[in-house]
């Protein structure tokens, strides 16, 4: 069969399809250079990508044979190349479809749904192909090329039905998609829509390859992408986090290295900010230039991350010395001497298996270990670093989970007590409750965790479940015991809440308890920061009934004027006092004026640690009202206060 005519020839205009094969192709350098997070939203992109890189390829050299019959078309090929493009095609769809199906926080779970709905719409696109091929109706050879008119119309079609169905399903779950991807589909889809209608009803021009790669690059520049620091050409915390969990899955062992200038913290502070921007940013390039294997990240303007891709301990040293010096120069030639502190770490293994826990090594744990305000500080973490920081965080990761449940009846909270004898009774009145925090069985002491818990903002919940365990004991105790109250220490969180007060006396009566048998301990240094919402509580609490103790008097800067100022009724004086006036007798006799200033007050005195019979003299002799310590008892779980507390 010969072709008249072929040196006008049937011409596309395909400028659409190499722009889009080019935005393809960038994308997947994009992807390659950023290394965005390994989800599987991503994956589906990237199959999405790679797929249109190879249709586009395709539909070009389609449209290479429709246009050249004479040189290249033969009927069994071209048909061929044409389902092998309708199969890609599907494959992008597929893709996107699933892609947005993981945008929502409710995905389609159900599997046997799902494969219903994928063997459907597969069943009804392979049935129209082998229709349209059976009766040969993609194309028509003419004198001048190959008319695809109708195959670009049909898989067109197909993508509108896919995008119809994909706003559908998203238009309906829309109150479990966040709201910026919610603003990307109803721009994108109809553009998408609107462009695949008007390829149905252009003939001569191609573009059919943006209404899949442009979608792909938005999805990716919304939602995947990592841009660097314009200040230091780093990259950024969202790079930094893909990059470890990546490292993380796939087994790779790295060690990782922190790097903060303390006094960069407050950038306001920096006298010449772009000059200081430029010295960070050479350091940061020479730090990279260290080894390939080196990656750098930037946190905020004075922290950095450096993931250092090595198996070896002694490759890390090597790289961290190299480290040390680049900053140690930073601080020589720059004008205002930045110290820094530089913490390197290496048990990947350990923190890919908790989350985000490394950032908290060092951030926190590993700085405050070693850190000197005012030095250049280079640490190499070693195992009892770790070993000491995973009991952190287990308790950390405890309280946390304490506070989500705040559940009263919480076994990990384990309330104790120690019975403080009445010298004048010559009797135990009364008793302090004791926290402690069990974990898989054992016993973690309060000056463990309760600094913890305060930084971690879990302090309040571990008052509350104690106000109940106590109140709950104490119900059971007056039933047949004779005794006075129980105390609870409260922290400075929990009075700068100046509702506080409302909520012990919502706990207090809820059990069947006379309220004057629940006395809070507070200690002077909580009022140093809030004094006017410290004192409101303590007025409120005072004037429902509730007795007050100021604990740990004598560990600071007491204030007496301060302290007669506030409703407390006992003096609680911490033990390094009475072991200072033992010592000497200065000491002692200081003790002796405040003991007999705070009684002409009004004020009852206690005393704590007293632990031998020495101690236990001085202390009656001294004027003390009460006494605690392990002279008399040891703490003990509150049940058993039974044993001290006299029937009634």
């Amino acid at each position: 069969m010969r072709y008249i005519g072929m040196h006008i020839g049937l011409r596309y205009n395909i400028i659409g399809e190499y722009a889009s094969l080019v935005l393809a192709l960038l994308l997947l350098v994009f992807m390659m250079l950023t290394k965005p997070r390994q989800s599987k939203a991503f994956g589906f992109l990237l199959i999405g990508t790679i797929t249109s890189v190879i249709a586009t390829f395709v539909q070009i050299f389609i449209v290479e044979i429709a246009s050249n019959v004479e040189a290249y078309y033969d009927r069994k090929m071209f048909t061929t190349i044409l389902v092998v493009f309708l199969i890609l095609y599907a494959i992008i769809l597929i893709s996107f479809f699933n892609y947005v199906n993981l945008l929502s926080e409710r995905r389609l779970k159900k599997r046997s749904v799902i494969a219903a709905l994928y063997v459907g719409i597969a069943l009804l696109y392979a049935a129209g192909i082998i229709y349209q091929v059976y009766l040969k109706s993609f194309y028509y050879v003419r004198t001048d090329g190959i008319d695809i008119t109708h195959f670009i119309r049909y898989y067109c079609m197909t993508g509108i039905g896919c995008a119809v169905i994909c706003f559908a399903v998203c238009f309906y779950r829309r109150i479990t998609i966040s709201r910026i991807v919610m603003r990307a589909i109803y721009l994108v889809i109809p553009m998408t829509i609107v462009t695949l209608i008007l390829q149905i009803f252009e003939r001569k021009a191609i573009f059919s390859g943006v209404t899949y790669v442009i979608p792909l690059m938005a999805c990716y520049l919304l939602f995947h992408s990592n841009p660097y620091d314009e200040d230091t050409g780093c990259q950024n915390v969202s790079a930094m986090e893909s990059r470890f969990i990546t490292n993380s899955r796939r087994g790779r062992i790295f060690y990782l290295a922190y790097i903060e200038f303390s006094q960069l913290l407050g950038s306001a502070r920096a006298p010449d900010y772009e000059a200081l921007t430029l010295d960070l940013a050479r350091a940061c390039r020479d730090i990279e230039r260290i080894s390939r294997k080196i990656n750098m990240y930037r946190l905020n303007f004075g922290t950095f991350i450096v993931i250092m891709e090595v198996r070896e301990r002694s490759d890390a040293e090597n790289y961290a010395e190299q480290m040390r010096d680049i900053l140690d120069n930073f601080y020589r030639y720059n004008e205002d001497h930045i110290h820094y502190f530089l913490g390197v770490g290496g048990d990947s293994k350990r923190f890919a298996s908790q989350g985000h826990k490394w950032t908290q090594f060092f951030m926190r744990f590993l700085r405050e270990k070693y850190a000197v305000d005012g030095q250049n500080v280079y640490c190499f973490a070693k195992g009892e670093d770790f070993r000491e920081y995973d009991e952190i965080y287990s308790v950390e990761r405890t309280l946390a989970d304490i506070r989500s449940k705040m559940n009263p009846d919480d076994d990990r909270i384990l309330c104790y007590a120690q019975p403080i004898y009445s010298v004048h009774k010559d009797s135990f009145r009364s008793a302090e409750a004791l926290m402690r925090l069990c974990i898989d069985g054992k016993m973690i002491p309060p000056d463990e965790f309760i600094r913890i818990a305060e930084q971690t903002n879990c302090i309040h919940s571990l008052t509350v479940i104690m106000m109940h365990k106590v109140c709950r004991a104490v119900e059971a105790l007056s039933e047949e015991y004779d005794f006075d109250a129980v105390t609870i220490n409260c922290s400075t969180a929990d009075f700068v809440d100046k509702e506080f007060y409302k909520e012990i006396m919502d706990i207090i009566h809820s059990y069947k308890i006379d309220q004057k048998k629940i006395r809070l301990e507070i200690t002077e240094s909580m009022m140093a920061d809030s004094y006017d919402a410290v004192k409101h509580n303590m007025e409120r609490l005072n004037m429902e009934g509730i007795q007050l103790y100021m604990d740990d008097f004598g560990t600071g800067y007491s204030n007496l004027e301060r302290v007669l100022d506030v409703p407390v009724q006992t003096i609680k004086f911490d033990k390094s006092l009475l072991y200072k006036s033992i010592q000497d007798e200065r000491v002692g006799d200081i003790i002796s004026y405040m003991i007999d200033i705070f009684k002409k007050n009004g004020f009852i005195t206690l005393v704590e640690g007293v632990e031998d019979e020495c101690q236990k003299n001085y202390s009656i002799k001294r004027g003390f009202d009460y006494i605690q310590g392990y002279h008399y008892a040891k703490p003990m779980p509150i049940e058993n206060l039974k044993k001290y507390f006299s029937k009634k």
